[in-house]
């Protein structure tokens, strides 16, 4: 690099220290000179501004400013979510991208709002938290009682403790609602003037119906049994669902207009063709009819029996001709759990469930089969039938073979066999291995077309069939799921058919999908460490060797007192609305905050929310905690308080005005009020 002339520094000596006399009073003047000079030089050069870029600053709201309050439990209320069915699915996209949905709502299928129902019944609001309930599951009595309750897996209490008991308080909600149906029922009129006929009354046609009435079409459901219900009513059985309260619930969707007319089979009674000419629209929500059985040596044997076969009599009748027999189910899933109840309670005499999953690996839900070993059932697990054994053409055993493992690396279902076999003596033989449709006869007559292996033709987005104007819903087209996951699939047939019948696209981009998030697994919490007063509600079960004998229902219920407790431990989660659930408190490292409520049941309020702000730190640790969204930091960092007594924030102070950058609020008026001079 080149060096100017201008860029050379004569170096130069600066000291404080001169000799005496002339010569001292002369360096001394010239180091003025010389100073002069250098400043004179620098005079006549142009400024230099130094220009940084621009950077915004963003600071988290966790280090500003003193806490507020968004609202206060007693004061503001949460938003209940209501929209009708076509617009639901907005609300609820709406909450997730705002990171406003509780956990318990987007993990539902249905999107059920167990926050509001939660609310409602700890304000003693119970019959409008049924009703509440109803829009989205449209049989809170039933599925009070079957539900697999994901909602309760993805409840941010499971961070703290327990879950809300949210599918009990369906059961809750709907008992106590008896006693206000006669006059809350409201009846829906064919006010568009178009029909819509539902093949099958399971959960998934009537949720459909419901949705369809709500909008102002006539619906009419066809039931090929005597009564409706479908696989709730044939397969689920009574001890889980006692058949009053589903017939209650579906007298209910008469009452509000849908027509039903049981003990007609469509392709067989009237063919499928007469109702499309008939009808604005057609929903096929036939469910799955038959039980697969696999094709093993001996299978042709007397007393090979499918899952669905065996619970439909066993239900229906209370006979299922295992009377003294040993019965073994094969399957490991709820359907599997459900024939070996029933076995023990339509007489046999030993009941043994043999599945391919290892005992942590069973796919049945853990209280299912934490009840049936309660009951008797013999658990045994990880193997496979390799043969049914038979003599004079009757089964006397199974032979199964080791299974080494279900799954292969990748998730995938690949078991793997060892080569050790058993003799399991046995009677009868259960297969609860899964179901298929029967269409052959439904579609036998119309443009509704059917694949070679008996599987409906149908999108499964759109919920459309190759029938203009006909649909298709719940397990016929999803394959075998939970109840709840039904009802939601019935919630988008309808939007279809709404979209059909008002000569909207039905699968335009203009359609909002319901979200599905997707939520972590909580940590198991050591409840040794948790007092009682946080606990969930314990739902009573009649005694195990009692009930096994016949068909009482298990569960025996919530009281009211217990469930209007459990319900006032839901923290309304995203509602922005502090519940005094305390966890903030209980958090915080330097013990600032105090907050006490009442909850005594329609009266419900926050009674205490202190925060001293001379223990605060401003770690936010508080703010982060908070489970509603209501706890938060200000911009407020100027804390300006005329005395120390002031630097308690009390709940009204804690709902004062974010604005502004100094926390002062009431205590500022207090003040004046009090004559002093403000600042």
């Amino acid at each position: 690099m080149a060096v100017t002339r201008d860029a050379i520094v004569t170096p130069r000596s600066v000291t404080n220290d001169y000799p005496g006399g002339v010569a001292g009073f002369v360096q001394k003047a010239r180091s003025l000179l010389t100073g002069a000079a250098i400043t004179a030089r620098a005079a006549r050069r142009p400024p230099v501004t130094v220009r940084y870029p621009a950077e915004k600053l963003t600071v988290s709201p966790r280090w500003r400013g003193a806490l507020r309050l968004r609202g206060l439990l007693g004061r503001d209320g949460i938003e209940l979510l209501t929209a009708q069915s076509p617009a639901y699915n907005s609300v609820i996209d709406g909450l997730r991208r705002s990171e406003r949905l509780p956990g318990c709502v987007g993990n539902c299928p249905a999107n059920v709002d167990a926050r509001g129902q939660s609310f409602l019944i700890a304000d003693d609001r119970v019959a409008e938290a049924y009703e509440l309930v109803r829009q989205r599951n449209i049989m809170p009595g039933v599925l009070g009682r079957i539900c697999h309750h994901p909602c309760e897996t993805a409840c941010r209490r499971n961070h703290y403790d327990e879950p809300i008991a949210i599918r009990p308080l369906h059961r809750f909600a709907y008992e106590q609602f008896q006693e206000f149906r006669p006059e809350r029922l409201a009846r829906f009129e064919n006010t568009r003037g178009k029909r819509v006929a539902i093949i099958g009354s399971g959960p998934s046609g009537l949720a459909a119906a419901l949705d369809l009435m709500r909008l102002g079409y006539g619906v009419s459901v066809y039931e090929k049994d005597a009564a409706a219900g479908g696989a709730l009513r044939t397969g689920v059985p009574a001890y889980r669902l006692p058949r009053d309260v589903l017939a209650r619930e579906v007298a209910d969707l008469v009452e509000m207009g849908m027509e039903l007319h049981c003990g007609v089979e469509v392709g067989v009674q009237i063919p499928l063709a007469e109702l499309i000419t008939r009808y604005d629209a057609v929903l096929l929500a036939v469910g799955l009819q038959t039980s697969r059985i696999l094709p093993l040596p001996g299978a042709e044997a007397e007393g090979v029996r499918g899952a669905l076969e065996f619970l439909r009599a066993g239900n229906g009748t209370g006979e299922a001709g295992v009377q003294g027999k040993r019965v073994l189910v094969i399957g490991g899933g709820n359907v599997a759990v459900d024939v070996a109840r029933v076995a023990l309670r339509v007489g046999a005499s030993e009941v043994r469930l043999a599945s391919l999953e290892s005992s942590e690996e069973v796919p049945a839900h853990p209280w299912e089969i934490e009840e049936a070993l309660d009951e008797g059932v013999i658990m045994t697990c990880s193997v496979g039938p390799e043969e049914v054994l038979a003599e004079d053409g009757r089964v006397v055993g199974m032979r199964v073979r080791e299974c080494l493992s279900v799954f292969d690396e990748t998730g995938r279902f690949a078991p793997q066999f060892g080569e050790s076999l058993t003799n399991i003596a046995c009677d009868v033989v259960v297969f609860a291995i899964g179901q298929s449709a029967a269409l052959d006869a439904l579609a036998s007559d119309s443009d509704v077309k059917v694949t070679e292996q008996g599987r409906l033709v149908v999108d499964g987005s759109a919920f459309t069939t190759s029938a203009e104007g006909v649909f298709a819903c719940g397990e016929v087209v999803t394959g075998p799921g939970s109840a709840i996951g039904s009802i939601a699939a019935g919630h988008e047939a309808a939007i279809s058919i709404h979209r059909h019948l008002e000569s909207i696209p039905v699968d335009a981009s203009d359609r909002v999908r319901r979200p599905v998030p997707t939520y972590a697994r909580y940590a198991e919490v050591d409840l040794r460490l948790v007092e009682d007063l946080r606990r969930r509600a314990v739902m009573p079960l009649a005694d195990a060797e009692e009930r096994a004998r016949d068909f009482r229902e298990v569960e025996l219920g919530l009281s009211r007192d217990h469930a209007m407790a459990e319900a006032a431990r839901c923290l309304r989660c995203e509602s922005e609305i502090c519940v005094g659930c305390t966890f903030c408190a209980r958090t915080c490292p330097d013990l600032a905050l105090m907050v006490e409520r009442d909850d005594t049941p329609g009266a419900r309020c926050l009674t205490r929310y202190e925060l001293d702000l001379t223990l605060c730190s401003f770690c936010g640790l508080c703010a982060e905690q908070c489970p509603t969204g209501a706890l938060v930091h200000t911009g407020q960092y100027e804390l300006a308080f005329y005395s120390r007594e002031f630097m308690t924030f009390d709940a009204a102070e804690m709902l004062r005005d974010p604005g502004g950058t100094r926390a002062t609020g009431a205590d500022a008026s207090r003040h004046a009020s009090e004559g002093g001079a403000a600042e």
